[in-house]
């Protein structure tokens, strides 16, 4: 029975990286790709969330959302592991700029810290990728 399911049989759920490049408060396309997230989630697909550069501050729970015009929902990225199997990833160069004078600012998730080219070799075990900017 090649190519066709099993009744009863699970559906293998697929992989996907998303590629995060947006900083937060710069336009309402942050706001976007968070909902391609949830769509996926939605959707059981294992997410790998890469966010490159300053992207990662969308993972800082300290900033007033209204600035940028954005729901309280928008802390959702914390949710998507309740969704679906989620890991998000983010420059080490960048670790630097979530510690502030009076140390580590807080964020809703901890990433797992990786150089740009281990991140590269992570994303690319992904079944599918999508890289999300403006």
């Amino acid at each position: 029975m090649t190519g066709e399911r099993v009744a009863g049989e699970a559906e293998q759920s697929v992989t996907v990286g998303l590629i995060i490049r947006v900083a937060p408060y710069l336009q309402r396309s942050a706001r976007s790709q968070l909902d391609v997230a949830l769509v996926l989630a939605a959707m059981e697909c294992r997410l790998r969330l890469y966010f490159l550069g300053s992207a990662v501050l969308q993972l800082l729970s300290e900033r007033d959302l209204r600035d940028a015009g954005l729901p309280a929902g928008y802390r959702a990225w914390a949710s998507l592991p309740e969704l679906t199997e989620a890991a998000f990833f983010a420059e080490t160069v960048f670790q630097s700029h979530l510690t502030g004078s009076s140390g580590t600012q807080s964020v809703s998730i901890e990433p797992t810290w990786l150089e740009r080219t281990a991140m590269r070799q992570h994303w690319e075990s992904c079944q599918r990728l999508m890289v999300l900017q403006s």
